[in-house]
C-alpha cells in the first residue's frame, strides 16, 4: 500500500506542469535587441524604449513581460509595432491581480510570423550629472575647458549596447515616477472612489510622456542606434537641451559611467580680483569670467546651455606639464549666451584698503520753521591698490553709497568707472605685476531733511 501512494505521487509532480502548461499559452518577451535611454536631469526619470522581435503564432497569444526588482511605472508600459502591423493587433494590456509586477498583453495574429515591436516606458534610478575641469594659461587670459557626465544606474536593471541621451531642463510631473513604480496594483483597487482621479492622473501622465519622448529629438528607428564614436552630440528643442552619445554604451546595474561632453574647447577669460566691502567685507575676492558661447558638434549653428556642476580650477605653470589648483565652485545652468562668474574665493594677493580722508557737510537750506530741508555732504576717500603677483591683473572695486542723488569726481585715468545702480559705483584698474599705486574720489550727496535731521540752526551746530 506505501509502494502505491509513493507512485502516485511521483506521477502527480511529473505530470502537474504539463498540465499547466496545456491550458496557458503563455510566452515571456524575448530579450531585447535594441534599447535607448532618454535621461532626464529633473525629476529623476528616465523614457526606455526597446525594439523586440516578437514571434507569434496565428491566433491570439499572450506576452508575459515582468519588471521584478526595478523601479518600472506600470502605467507608463506601452507596445507598439514597427512598421507595417496589418497582421497583428493588440487587443488588451493586463496586469494579473496576483502576481507582482507583472503584465500580460493579448495580441491577435492573422499568420505565424516574427514582428518587431517597440516597448517603452518609464523608470527612475538612473541619473547623471556634469562636472568640468579647466586649465588657465600661464598669462591668465584663456582657459581650457572639459566637460564631463557621469551617469549612475540604480535602476535595479542592467541595460547593454544602450543608446543614450541625456536631457538638460526640468519637466514638472503628476506624481513622481518612483512612487508610481511602487504601487502593487497599477490602477488601484476595483471599485474603490479613487480611481477615477487616479486614472485622470495617469492620462495626465501618459501625454506628458508622448511631450517628452518628442522633446528628447529621438531620431528614427533605423538609425537611432548606431554609434561609431565616442563623442556626445548636442541638439536643442525649446527651452531644453539633449546631448545624445554617439556611442552604444553599457549601464550596469549599481555602477557609474564617466563620459565627456566638452573637450579642450579653449576660450578667453577676464580674469578679476573683486573688492565690495557690503558683499565680501574687507577681503578680495578672485572671479573668472567668460561668456558661454560654446557650440554644439551636430548642429554646428546652435549654441548651447551648459548643465550645472562642479568645476575645478588649475593654472598651467609650466608647458601644460605642471600645473597649480587654483579652486573649485559649483555651477548652475548656464543659459546660451550668459556671462558666467566664477568666484574662486578669498585671496591676499591681491590688496586693497580703502580709507576715509575727509569728511564734512555744507550748504543748509531751512524752512520758516527753522527746520533742515536740505544739505551737502562731502566725503573724500583713498583706495590704495597692491599687486603682489607676478603677473598682471585687473582689479574692481565697487562702492555703495546710501543715497541715490550724488555726484562723483575722479582725476586718475588709469582708474576707470561707471555708474552701475542709483546707489553703487564700480571702479576698474589694471595693475602690472609687484606694484602699488592709490587713487583718491570726492563724492558729494545731496541730502534731503526732515527725515534725518530736524530741528533749530543752533541744535544742528552743536552737532
Amino acid at each position: 500500500m506505501k509502494k502505491y501512494i509513493y507512485a502516485i505521487t511521483i506521477i502527480f509532480y511529473i505530470t502537474l506542469p504539463v498540465l499547466l502548461w496545456a491550458k496557458i499559452d503563455l510566452v515571456t518577451l524575448p530579450s531585447r535587441d535594441k534599447v535607448s535611454l532618454t535621461l532626464y536631469k529633473k525629476p529623476d526619470m528616465t523614457i526606455v524604449r526597446e525594439i523586440r522581435n516578437i514571434s507569434l503564432r496565428q491566433g491570439i497569444n499572450e506576452l508575459q513581460f515582468s519588471w521584478l526588482n526595478t523601479q518600472v511605472d506600470p502605467t507608463s508600459i506601452d507596445m507598439t509595432p514597427i512598421g507595417e502591423a496589418n497582421d497583428i493587433n493588440i487587443e488588451n494590456l493586463c496586469f494579473p491581480p496576483n502576481i507582482k509586477k507583472t503584465a500580460i498583453w493579448k495580441i491577435n495574429s492573422t499568420k505565424d510570423d516574427t514582428f518587431p515591436m517597440k516597448l517603452s516606458y518609464l523608470t527612475s534610478g538612473l541619473d547623471w550629472r556634469a562636472y568640468y575641469s579647466a586649465i588657465l594659461s600661464s598669462d591668465e587670459t584663456k582657459m581650457q575647458l572639459n566637460g564631463f557626465v557621469r551617469i549612475n544606474n540604480f535602476s535595479g536593471e542592467t541595460f547593454e549596447n544602450a543608446k543614450i541621451s541625456l536631457v538638460m531642463g526640468k519637466v514638472n510631473m503628476v506624481e513622481p515616477v518612483i512612487k508610481l513604480a511602487k504601487n502593487h496594483i497599477p490602477y488601484g483597487q476595483p471599485g474603490n472612489s479613487k480611481n477615477y482621479q487616479k486614472r485622470m492622473r495617469m492620462k495626465k501622465q501618459h501625454e506628458s510622456m508622448a511631450i517628452m519622448e518628442t522633446m528628447s529629438v529621438e531620431p528614427p528607428i533605423k538609425d537611432s542606434f548606431l554609434g561609431v564614436s565616442n563623442e556626445i552630440h548636442t541638439a536643442s528643442a525649446s527651452e531644453y537641451a539633449v546631448f545624445e552619445i554617439e556611442r552604444e554604451e553599457q549601464l550596469n546595474e549599481g555602477w557609474g559611467k564617466q563620459l565627456i561632453f566638452l573637450e579642450k574647447q579653449s576660450i578667453p577669460i577676464t580674469n578679476v580680483y573683486r573688492f565690495h566691502p557690503q558683499k565680501y567685507g574687507e577681503n578680495v575676492i578672485r572671479l573668472i569670467i567668460f561668456n558661454n558661447d560654446f557650440q554644439g558638434k551636430k548642429a554646428k549653428s546652435d549654441k548651447l546651455p551648459l548643465p550645472g556642476g562642479l568645476i575645478r580650477i588649475y593654472r598651467d605653470i609650466y608647458k601644460m606639464q605642471h600645473f597649480s589648483y587654483e579652486g573649485k565652485t559649483h555651477l548652475n545652468d548656464i543659459p546660451v549666451g550668459k556671462e558666467v562668474e566664477i568666484e574662486l574665493g578669498y585671496q591676499n594677493q591681491v590688496i586693497v584698503e580703502k580709507k576715509r580722508m575727509k569728511k564734512r557737510t555744507d550748504h543748509y537750506k531751512f524752512n520758516d520753521d527753522g527746520n533742515i530741508t536740505g544739505w551737502e555732504e562731502y566725503i573724500q576717500d583713498r583706495i590704495e591698490l597692491n599687486n603682489t603677483r607676478s603677473v598682471s591683473v585687473l582689479i574692481e572695486i565697487i562702492c555703495t553709497f546710501d543715497a541715490s542723488d550724488w555726484i562723483l569726481v575722479q582725476k586718475n585715468s588709469w582708474v576707470s568707472y561707471e555708474k552701475i545702480d542709483q546707489h553703487s559705483v564700480k571702479f576698474s584698474a589694471k595693475l602690472a605685476k609687484k606694484t602699488n599705486k592709490a587713487f583718491l574720489y570726492d563724492l558729494t550727496i545731496n541730502r534731503k531733511g526732515p527725515q534725518l535731521l530736524k530741528g533749530s540752526r543752533l541744535g544742528v551746530f552743536r552737532k
